[in-house]
């Protein structure tokens, strides 16, 4: 039998594919002439949301650096997370340095977070993500890959005082796939 867990990966993943899918067939014919500026993707993390659906957007593109912001999302069985981050991307060409920060708002035992309730279990986390990495983004568009490694600062405030928070240096790593149009 499958686990609670596993159903909602797969769901999660069945989303995301038929998203990549839909926006490729609208955007393909439209953008053939121009730099392709948008991308979703599929991240996979060694800390924070095991995964993790994602858009990126470059919202300027120069001769020597691009900028990106990117903004994401996770569900799992009692947790949720929100990434948001900015990228200076290097380069024109298909393989860019990229280089970012990501701020990863994160709620295990969501199920009582925003309840109101005094029986508030909910856990809150917040991951800061300085990363460098590799992107390959082809400029007409098409497949999307990229990795990234860092030190990140992990957050994890009391619940009764959420700005005493107790910072610790973690390593993180992620990989992520999809399509840019």
């Amino acid at each position: 039998m499958t686990s609670p867990k596993t159903f909602l990966l797969k769901k999660h993943f069945s989303i995301a594919a038929i998203m990549l899918l839909s926006f490729s067939n609208a955007f393909s014919q439209s953008n053939q002439k121009s730099f392709a500026r948008n991308t979703f993707y599929v991240e996979a993390a060694s800390e924070a949301a095991d995964y993790s659906v994602n858009y990126d957007h470059i919202f300027h593109s120069g001769d020597k650096f691009s900028w990106s912001y990117r903004v994401g999302f996770f569900i799992g069985n009692e947790s949720i997370a929100l990434p948001l981050g900015i990228n200076l991307i290097t380069g024109k060409k298909n393989h860019h340095a990229e280089f970012g920060i990501t701020l990863e708002p994160f709620v295990d035992h969501d199920k009582t977070f925003l309840s109101g309730s005094s029986a508030n279990e909910s856990d809150k986390y917040l991951y800061v993500i300085p990363a460098a990495g590799y992107r390959y983004q082809p400029a007409k568009g098409g497949f999307f890959f990229k990795v990234t490694a860092s030190p990140t600062i992990f957050l994890d405030p009391p619940s009764d005082h959420f700005w005493r928070m107790d910072p610790k240096l973690i390593f993180y790593a992620s990989a992520g796939a999809g399509f840019s149009f």
